[in-house]
């Protein structure tokens, strides 16, 4: 719980012009991995940009297949979410052919996929451009949870933090809402100096001095952490396995 704690006394605004010290240093390297796992990763290999929506949502939410209890909790969701992204969400019919963020029903488990999962597509400049939720009906205990891990991925979280408490980690299977560390990773990847299409090693080190200003560490510590965590993607990044594309990827919780 040492990464709870840490992220929750640093998510305290520091006073106008205190200098940080290092608990919030670690806050600040803990929350830029997180940002780097979720964002910078698609499921366990890198990515080659970052990706995230640049036009409105069109959501389509089937009516049928027991999906009906669920809907409102869908919507709900998508739009909380997309209020912290500032994107645009407009609600369509089923089979309407703007629809690109769709969400239906799963009951009947298929071989190798989970009855909760997501699928997301983007273009080689990280628009984001379609997304398909199936949400698992049958485990009504797990629907939120399932919703709100899923409708991150579908706006640009492509990789899961496990270090962290967020609704995205494996380690922590009964978290259904959206967490701190959720909401930060959130507005660092929407905010206006990050860029849909930006390379791997460029975003890490931005979202990073995005996220030391959110905790409130002082711009001199937060250069000098942003600097080394640069340092530290490239290698890491290196050393991975070959990049890959952007396209169609498919994967459950």
């Amino acid at each position: 719980m040492a990464i709870v704690s840490a992220l929750g006394a640093a998510l305290i605004p520091a006073p106008a012009g205190h200098a940080t010290d290092g608990p919030n240093s670690s806050a600040v390297q803990e929350a830029a991995q997180a940002f780097d796992d979720a964002a910078l990763r698609i499921d366990t290999s890198p990515a080659t940009e970052l990706a995230r929506w640049t036009g409105p949502i069109y959501l389509a939410i089937a009516e049928h297949q027991g999906m009906e209890p669920h809907t409102g909790k869908v919507e709900a969701a998508v739009r909380m979410i997309a209020g912290i992204a500032r994107v645009t969400v407009s609600r369509v019919n089923w089979g309407d052919t703007r629809a690109n963020f769709i969400v239906r029903a799963g009951t009947v488990q298929e071989p190798g996929k989970s009855l909760c999962r997501s699928s997301v597509d983007w273009m080689d400049d990280g628009s984001m451009v379609r997304v398909e939720i199936v949400v698992n009906v049958t485990a009504p205990d797990r629907v939120t949870r399932c919703i709100n891990h899923e409708v991150l991925h579908g706006f640009g979280f492509r990789g899961h933090p496990h270090g962290s408490f967020s609704v995205l980690s494996y380690r922590h299977p009964h978290q259904a809402q959206l967490t701190g560390i959720d909401r930060l990773m959130l507005e660092a990847l929407y905010d206006p100096r990050l860029r849909a299409g930006m390379r791997a090693a460029e975003a890490s080190a931005a979202a990073c001095g995005i996220l030391a200003e959110k905790l409130g560490t002082g711009p001199a510590e937060a250069r000098t952490l942003c600097a080394t965590r640069l340092v530290a993607a490239r290698r890491h990044l290196a050393a991975m396995p070959p990049f890959l594309q952007p396209g169609y990827r498919d994967a459950g919780y």
